[in-house]
């Protein structure tokens, strides 16, 4: 695959992404509005047993598929690409027919012992079908994404979260006339028709484009390496994949459990504690992560691109050092001004989006280390397509371990609670990244270019400066004040990233389909090059 591969992969994803972040986020707000902090809480208290789950029946095997896809391609191994692909369809096919029967009769257990909240029974419920959807749903993602055309998958998610939107707004609209938790259950219901909608269009979209009579029509029938080393290499590439999601998982699913009862040591009763998590999961968090829609993009087309480049005759080492570069920089340019305005107007924002001015305060201790956050995707996508997937695992069990530590110490100081929570989170984030660019550094080398980096911070801060400056009372600007500031930040970003050389006509021309009309604008300003 060309460069060129890279770009037009990562800007499909990134605009998808960017799309049904977009969508996802209108939904939560009319969500949030209908069930309010407390239905809000009842669906994140489900939602981490999800991921628990999840793990389990997909075995870390998209990654997997997605990498060795993308080696298999560029050998012309036709043979082996099928091998993958049967091989991790039964494994998946199984451990989903398992673990959805395990959910369906170990219900009451769940709901006497995990559940902290007895009134998210019935949003557990609903959820157990999710799980053989995304299941089948993530073979197509890591196939389609091993041949490096991102297009079915990111249009599959623009069709799921479409399906989602309209279902969640109608069926939870019509079930909190009953109860919050069967609200609650509606929105649960609303993303299993929309996962299933998305699956449906990824199966079509093998039917037409995907199949290997298509992708290799002149590949020998007959393989480079043996169905032992084929199975290995799954196994070396899931394993530890797996773990870390496992891990990941079973953190994700304890915080909730940890995080109320942590609350209720600090003297928070049990609603209000249901509420409060929602409020910090429900809403504060994914605020924080939007600007993710754009690294975690980079990540999905960083582990076969830099798959492909160790794949080859001879490794392509300036190549993979040059993706490094490429997804700090651009993780900076995005990361950078998104930390500035989180953290400046966290309050407003939250107001404004949630009607709930008190999740800003919790957004605004976690907002600050914002880039480090959007920089862990790329750097672990780095890793896993460097077969160093072991090391990513290990500095992410790390920081979600002292992130569950912290927050029993914090979270159960009556004058912390819930700003605990966000301590933790924000604390985990750093120790996470630095070990993970150590690594980087360790068998990558430094590619980073510290001028760059510095000229794209200075644009950030004058940002910053300048908002401070106009905006004498932060916590109280609203409507077209609030929206006339952030496009304000963004432009004079722009701007400045232009003055500074930093973004140019040359480089941006290179973007996919907007290149050219980004480089007439940046041709315009003053400076630029």
């Amino acid at each position: 695959m060309t460069q060129r591969s890279f770009l037009r992969g990562a800007v499909v994803l990134m605009a998808a992404s960017l799309t049904t972040r977009i969508m996802g986020f209108i939904y939560r707000i009319f969500l949030t509005r209908i069930i309010g902090a407390q239905g809000m809480g009842l669906f994140q208290i489900v939602f981490p047993l999800l991921s628990l789950v999840l793990t389990f029946v997909t075995a870390g095997l998209p990654v997997a598929i997605s990498k060795l896809v993308a080696e298999a391609i560029v050998q012309n191994d036709r043979v082996r690409v099928q091998r993958i692909l049967r091989v991790s369809t039964a494994v998946i096919g199984t451990m989903a027919v398992v673990f959805t029967v395990l959910m369906w009769v170990l219900r009451g257990f769940v709901r006497t012992h995990w559940l902290t909240d007895p009134r998210a029974y019935p949003t557990y419920l609903a959820m157990i079908p999710i799980v053989a959807v995304i299941a089948v749903s993530s073979i197509f993602r890591g196939y389609f994404q091993g041949l490096q055309d991102m297009a079915p998958p990111a249009w599959a998610s623009i069709v799921e979260q479409t399906v989602r939107i309209a279902s969640v707004w109608i069926l939870a609209a019509y079930f909190v006339q009953f109860s919050l938790a069967y609200a609650a259950a509606g929105a649960m219901i609303g993303m299993l028709l929309g996962e299933l909608s998305g699956m449906l269009f990824l199966v079509v979209s093998y039917r037409r484009r995907g199949r290997l009579s298509m992708v290799l029509p002149n590949a020998p029938m007959r393989s480079l390496e043996t169905v032992r080393q084929t199975l290995r290499a799954i196994v070396d590439i899931a394993g530890p994949v797996t773990l870390s999601r496992l891990i990941w998982s079973l953190i994700y699913a304890i915080e909730p459990v940890l995080v109320a009862r942590s609350l209720w040591m600090a003297g928070i009763g049990k609603h209000a504690a249901t509420a409060l998590y929602g409020q910090y999961g429900g809403m504060a968090l994914p605020l924080l992560v939007f600007p993710t829609v754009i690294t975690g993009s980079l990540a999905v087309n960083l582990v076969p691109s830099v798959s492909e480049a160790m794949a080859g005759e001879t490794r392509d080492d300036r190549r993979v050092r040059l993706r490094v570069a490429q997804s700090w920089r651009v993780t900076a340019l995005v990361g950078f001004p998104a930390t500035v305005i989180l953290s400046l107007l966290a309050t407003p924002l939250c107001a404004a989006i949630y009607h709930e001015p008190a999740v800003g305060r919790i957004l605004a201790i976690m907002a600050p280390a914002g880039f480090l956050l959007y920089l862990q995707a790329p750097l672990a996508g780095v890793l896993q397509g460097l077969n160093k997937a072991g090391l990513a695992m290990m500095n992410s069990i790390a920081g979600g371990l002292l992130r569950l530590v912290l927050i029993y110490v914090l979270a159960s100081r009556p004058s912390l609670g819930i700003y605990g929570v966000a301590l933790a989170t924000t604390v985990s984030f750093c120790v996470t990244t630095a070990l993970q660019f150590m690594c980087i550094v360790h068998f990558v080398g430094f590619p980073i270019r510290l001028w760059d980096t510095a000229k794209i911070a200075a644009a950030a801060l004058a940002c910053l400066l300048a908002l401070t400056v106009m905006i004498r009372d932060h916590a109280h600007i609203a409507g077209l004040h609030l929206l006339a500031a952030i496009v304000f930040a963004i432009l004079l970003d722009f701007f400045l990233l232009c003055a500074f050389r930093v973004l140019t006509t040359q480089n941006v021309r290179r973007v996919p389909r907007v290149g050219r009309i980004l480089a007439t604008i940046v041709s315009a300003i003053p400076f630029a090059v």
